[in-house]
């Protein structure tokens, strides 16, 4: 610590607007990595990272499937508006295993009824507006919807 640094801790979820933009392909495209060693997937993506199943460094992007099914789900029917989640409220949040392995926590958006999202239920991906920026502007991302 120093007169720069006043905080004890550091801050770890401080919005970065540069780590935010270089991460925008995992969001747009649900792109993660591959292991080219072991053929181990993940997601987010790990990128110049050692493999913790073969502990090579020698990962390849990797196209995340787009459907899942839901294994879980939780209903969040106060939101935080101050982080710009106000608006999709009851927000709908579920744990999906996309086909190719991968689990995600995720938003499960346009539903009519949430009664309709229960745990086996077939998903797709979608890119929706995620939230708000200090500056105004709409962050996007990946959000899943039912699939029928």
């Amino acid at each position: 610590m120093g007169e720069q640094f006043t905080d004890q801790f550091a801050r770890w979820d401080t919005f970065s607007s540069a780590l935010w933009y270089r991460s925008r392909i995992a969001r747009y495209r649900l792109e993660g990595t591959k292991c080219k060693t072991c053929q181990a997937v993940f997601f987010p993506p790990r990128t110049g990272l050692i493999c913790p199943v073969c502990n090579e460094r020698n990962m390849e992007p990797y196209p995340c499937a787009q459907k899942g099914e839901i294994v879980t789900v939780a209903l969040d029917d106060v939101g935080f508006p101050a982080l710009g989640y106000g608006d999709y409220l009851p927000r709908i949040q579920a744990i999906v295993r996309l086909d190719d392995g991968i689990h995600l926590m995720v938003d499960i958006m346009q539903v009519a009824d949430p009664a309709e999202v229960k745990p086996g239920s077939r998903v797709r991906m979608v890119l929706r507006k995620h939230k708000r920026e200090d500056t105004g502007a709409w962050v996007y991302g990946y959000g899943f919807v039912l699939d029928q």
